[in-house]
């Protein structure tokens, strides 16, 4: 994440959509991606910046828009492309609610995903699919579909979701 004009950050990421994969600059006040999400909630539509689009089975193709405008209820996954600084958590131990780590397989349209769910303590799988804010984050995953791509957090939208198992450690 770099600081950017106008907004304040600059964030690559890559939007997972049932037709194609979208991989640009998203410009925001907000410092993490989950926050821009929050705040974000309720809204409809978000650009990223020099995009690309890539479509299952074929070579990236450059955007030659200058900002590529994207449907938020199609978005299935949104990977963070940046390197968390992991001493922020330490740093700010006070503003992170402590979760427990659930390892999970989740089937989000085309897409399988395997990586760890945070969950408050003694709380149920399903009680994740009742909250109300429309993403949620799964870490340290991968894509069944996609072994060249290392782990990562994904945002998954939850309103997208057609199973989701819990996989034990």
């Amino acid at each position: 994440m770099a600081a950017g004009t106008g907004l304040g950050y600059k964030m690559f990421v890559e939007v997972y959509l049932q037709s194609a994969v979208v991989r640009g600059i998203l410009e925001t006040n907000q410092d993490r991606l989950s926050n821009y999400l929050a705040v974000r909630q309720g809204e409809e539509v978000f650009a990223l910046k020099e995009a690309t689009l890539q479509v299952p089975g074929s070579a990236s193709v450059r955007v030659e828009s200058h900002e590529y405008l994207l449907y938020m209820q199609e978005v299935l996954l949104i990977a963070d492309l940046n390197n968390e600084d992991p001493t922020r958590r330490t740093l700010l131990p006070g503003l992170f609610v402590k979760k427990e780590k659930n390892k999970a397989l989740l089937g989000i349209g085309p897409y399988l995903l395997q990586g760890s769910v945070h969950l408050p303590s003694g709380s149920a799988l399903q009680e994740l699919l009742m909250e109300k804010s429309r993403f949620f984050p799964v870490t340290e995953a991968t894509l069944a579909n996609q072994p060249d791509v290392g782990p990562r957090t994904y945002l998954v939208n939850r309103t997208k979701i057609g199973f989701i198992s819990s996989l034990g450690e």
